[in-house]
Order: C-alpha cells, then sequence, then structure tokens
C-alpha cells in the first residue's frame, strides 16, 4: 500500500519537517529566521509536495475523483496553519491569509495533477495507435 501511496508518505515527512523548522523559528530573536522559515515552508516544501502528490495521482489515476486532490490538499494548508495557530498561542490569523498561503499549494497541486494528467491520456493514446498499427501490419 505504500508503494501506491508514497506521496502521501512524502506528504507527511514535509509536515513534521516543517513543524520542526516553525518550532526553530518560533524559538529564534531574530526577525529573519521566521521570515527565512516561513519562505522555505509555504513556497518551497509544501508546494513542492503538493506538485509531488497532484503529479503522481494525476498520472496514476484515470478516475474524475482525483480532481479532488487539489482542493484537499488547500485545506490540508489551511489545517495546518489553523493548528499552528491554537498550538502556538498566537490566536488566528486574517481568514484571507489563511486562503493565499493554502492556494499556492492547492494551485500547484493543480497543475502538476492536470499537466502529468494530460501527458499519461497522450501517451495512452499514442500507445493505443501503435498496438493499431502493428495489428494492421
Amino acid at each position: 500500500m505504500i508503494k501506491k501511496h508514497w506521496p502521501v508518505v512524502f506528504a507527511v515527512l514535509v509536515v513534521i519537517v516543517c513543524a520542526i523548522l516553525g518550532i526553530y523559528a518560533s524559538n529564534s530573536t531574530d526577525a529573519g529566521v521566521a521570515i527565512v522559515v516561513g519562505v522555505i515552508i509555504f513556497l518551497l516544501l509544501l508546494p513542492l509536495a503538493g506538485a509531488v502528490i497532484g503529479a503522481w495521482y494525476g498520472w496514476r489515476i484515470r478516475s474524475p475523483r482525483k480532481w479532488l486532490l487539489a482542493p484537499a490538499v488547500f485545506l490540508g494548508v489551511i489545517l495546518l496553519l489553523a493548528a499552528g495557530d491554537l498550538l502556538s498561542g498566537s490566536g488566528p490569523m486574517e481568514a484571507d491569509t489563511y486562503l493565499y498561503t493554502g492556494s499556492i499549494t492547492g494551485i500547484v497541486c493543480l497543475a502538476a495533477e492536470a499537466v502529468l494528467s494530460a501527458i499519461a491520456r497522450l501517451a495512452g493514446r499514442s500507445r493505443a495507435k501503435r498496438m493499431q498499427s502493428d495489428t494492421r501490419d
């Protein structure tokens, strides 16, 4: 099962790394550390995890249900932010901050999913055409 769904395990590891980096940044007195860690987490690690999930399931799954992955990833990032705010005691951020930060990861996931799904369909068509031409010869 892990072999088929390794991107989810990867995303869990990314969330753990993000939590460790978040704890490190919250214990630092330097504002620059918090900014760099925020950029690493929200503009690099979480979108990378979303891209891996979107690409893998865009390639592997032929069902229309796969398009629910991007909103699920988007909501997962929002829940991660909300949990971090509750656990840190800093209070909630503005609602649009949650939406903007989560949308970066969700859009990357959706884009990777769409591109790999299109490539998978095109590869399937070219494979089918090759098989047809082989049977005619």
